[in-house]
Protein backbone atom coordinates (compact mmCIF):
# COMPACT_ATOMS: atom_id res chain seq x y z
CA UNK A 1 0.00 0.00 0.00
CA UNK A 2 2.97 2.61 0.70
CA UNK A 3 4.46 1.70 -2.41
CA UNK A 4 1.20 1.91 -4.52
CA UNK A 5 1.03 5.91 -2.52
CA UNK A 6 4.72 6.58 -3.15
CA UNK A 7 3.97 5.74 -7.25
CA UNK A 8 0.80 8.04 -7.22
CA UNK A 9 2.46 10.82 -5.18
CA UNK A 10 5.71 11.03 -8.03
CA UNK A 11 2.94 10.91 -10.80
CA UNK A 12 1.20 13.84 -9.80
CA UNK A 13 4.34 15.86 -8.47
CA UNK A 14 4.79 15.62 -12.21
CA UNK A 15 4.89 19.47 -13.57
CA UNK A 16 3.44 19.23 -16.93
CA UNK A 17 5.65 21.30 -18.84
CA UNK A 18 5.67 23.37 -21.69
CA UNK A 19 3.40 22.99 -25.26
CA UNK A 20 5.24 23.10 -28.39
CA UNK A 21 4.34 23.70 -32.12
CA UNK A 22 7.15 22.51 -34.24
CA UNK A 23 4.84 22.61 -37.73
CA UNK A 24 6.26 20.31 -40.51
CA UNK A 25 9.38 19.12 -39.88
CA UNK A 26 11.95 19.88 -42.70
CA UNK A 27 15.69 18.81 -43.26
CA UNK A 28 16.78 21.64 -40.98
CA UNK A 29 17.60 21.03 -37.63
CA UNK A 30 14.81 22.42 -35.08
CA UNK A 31 16.63 22.51 -31.68
CA UNK A 32 14.28 23.19 -28.73
CA UNK A 33 15.87 23.87 -25.15
CA UNK A 34 13.65 23.88 -21.71
CA UNK A 35 14.52 24.72 -18.26
CA UNK A 36 13.05 23.64 -14.97
CA UNK A 37 14.08 24.70 -11.67
CA UNK A 38 13.27 21.49 -9.69
CA UNK A 39 11.32 18.37 -9.60
CA UNK A 40 9.94 16.64 -12.11
CA UNK A 41 8.81 17.67 -16.05
CA UNK A 42 6.77 16.67 -19.36
CA UNK A 43 6.85 18.86 -21.65
CA UNK A 44 5.28 18.22 -25.25
CA UNK A 45 6.15 18.58 -28.90
CA UNK A 46 3.53 18.81 -32.23
CA UNK A 47 4.84 18.23 -35.09
CA UNK A 48 3.89 17.34 -38.69
CA UNK A 49 5.31 14.89 -41.09
CA UNK A 50 4.65 15.12 -45.26
CA UNK A 51 5.21 12.63 -47.83
CA UNK A 52 8.17 14.34 -48.80
CA UNK A 53 9.88 14.65 -45.53
CA UNK A 54 9.30 11.33 -43.88
CA UNK A 55 12.08 10.14 -41.83
CA UNK A 56 12.47 11.25 -38.56
CA UNK A 57 15.88 11.74 -36.45
CA UNK A 58 15.88 13.38 -33.08
CA UNK A 59 18.28 13.30 -30.23
CA UNK A 60 17.97 14.50 -26.70
CA UNK A 61 21.24 16.17 -24.60
CA UNK A 62 20.58 17.05 -20.79
CA UNK A 63 22.20 18.55 -18.06
CA UNK A 64 21.07 18.60 -14.45
CA UNK A 65 18.57 15.73 -15.77
CA UNK A 66 18.25 12.26 -14.30
CA UNK A 67 15.81 10.03 -16.20
CA UNK A 68 15.34 11.79 -19.44
CA UNK A 69 12.92 9.90 -21.98
CA UNK A 70 11.77 10.79 -25.36
CA UNK A 71 8.45 8.71 -26.35
CA UNK A 72 6.68 9.64 -29.59
CA UNK A 73 3.48 9.15 -30.33
CA UNK A 74 0.56 9.22 -33.42
CA UNK A 75 -2.25 11.43 -33.56
CA UNK A 76 -4.35 8.85 -32.28
CA UNK A 77 -1.75 8.23 -28.70
CA UNK A 78 -0.49 5.32 -29.74
CA UNK A 79 3.34 5.18 -28.21
CA UNK A 80 5.16 4.35 -31.50
CA UNK A 81 8.89 5.27 -29.60
CA UNK A 82 11.04 5.44 -26.93
CA UNK A 83 14.53 6.07 -25.90
CA UNK A 84 16.91 8.39 -26.86
CA UNK A 85 18.06 8.72 -30.09
CA UNK A 86 15.17 8.85 -32.65
CA UNK A 87 15.19 7.33 -36.21
CA UNK A 88 11.61 6.50 -37.58
CA UNK A 89 10.02 5.99 -40.99
CA UNK A 90 6.93 7.64 -40.19
CA UNK A 91 4.05 7.75 -42.51
CA UNK A 92 2.33 10.94 -43.30
CA UNK A 93 0.32 12.87 -40.83
CA UNK A 94 0.85 14.61 -37.12
CA UNK A 95 2.46 13.29 -34.45
CA UNK A 96 4.05 14.25 -30.76
CA UNK A 97 7.26 13.86 -28.73
CA UNK A 98 7.08 14.27 -25.15
CA UNK A 99 10.17 14.48 -23.15
CA UNK A 100 10.20 14.06 -19.32
CA UNK A 101 12.64 13.40 -16.66
CA UNK A 102 13.70 14.94 -13.17
CA UNK A 103 16.04 17.67 -12.18
CA UNK A 104 18.50 16.76 -10.01
CA UNK A 105 20.67 19.83 -10.04
CA UNK A 106 18.67 22.88 -10.89
CA UNK A 107 18.26 24.42 -13.14
CA UNK A 108 17.86 20.88 -15.33
CA UNK A 109 17.83 21.87 -18.70
CA UNK A 110 17.94 19.58 -21.98
CA UNK A 111 17.44 20.21 -25.82
CA UNK A 112 15.24 17.87 -28.40
CA UNK A 113 16.50 17.88 -31.86
CA UNK A 114 14.18 17.28 -34.24
CA UNK A 115 14.84 16.74 -38.21
CA UNK A 116 12.93 14.87 -41.32
CA UNK A 117 14.19 14.16 -44.37
CA UNK A 118 13.79 11.96 -47.79
CA UNK A 119 16.11 8.91 -48.57
CA UNK A 120 18.74 10.28 -51.25
CA UNK A 121 18.78 7.94 -54.12
CA UNK A 122 22.50 7.51 -52.99
CA UNK A 123 21.12 5.64 -50.20
CA UNK A 124 18.60 3.63 -51.80
CA UNK A 125 20.82 2.28 -54.50
CA UNK A 126 23.98 1.73 -51.74
CA UNK A 127 21.62 -0.60 -49.64
CA UNK A 128 20.27 -2.50 -53.24
CA UNK A 129 23.94 -3.24 -54.01
CA UNK A 130 24.55 -4.06 -50.18
CA UNK A 131 21.74 -7.03 -50.99
CA UNK A 132 23.14 -8.11 -53.75
CA UNK A 133 26.64 -8.32 -52.98
CA UNK A 134 24.94 -10.17 -49.78
CA UNK A 135 23.11 -12.93 -52.36
CA UNK A 136 25.67 -13.57 -54.48
CA UNK A 137 27.73 -14.22 -51.59
CA UNK A 138 25.18 -16.56 -50.17
CA UNK A 139 24.60 -18.47 -53.32
CA UNK A 140 28.37 -18.91 -54.04
CA UNK A 141 28.66 -20.43 -50.66
CA UNK A 142 25.40 -22.39 -51.15
CA UNK A 143 27.23 -23.39 -54.23
CA UNK A 144 30.55 -24.74 -53.00
CA UNK A 145 29.19 -26.86 -50.62
CA UNK A 146 27.09 -28.85 -53.46
CA UNK A 147 30.18 -28.83 -56.02
CA UNK A 148 31.81 -32.38 -56.26
CA UNK A 149 34.65 -31.76 -56.91
CA UNK A 150 35.18 -28.69 -54.15
CA UNK A 151 35.12 -31.69 -51.30
CA UNK A 152 38.25 -33.26 -49.83
CA UNK A 153 39.47 -36.62 -50.91
CA UNK A 154 38.62 -39.37 -48.48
Amino acid sequence: MIAATGVIGSAQAQTPGNTFDLGTLSPTVQATTDTFASGSFLDTFNFTVDSTNHIVAGTTDSSGVSNLKLELFNSQGTSLFTGLNLNADLTPGNFFAQVSGNVVTGPGTFTLSLAAHNPERAEWMLMLCGVVVAGFISRRKIGLRRAPWHLPAE
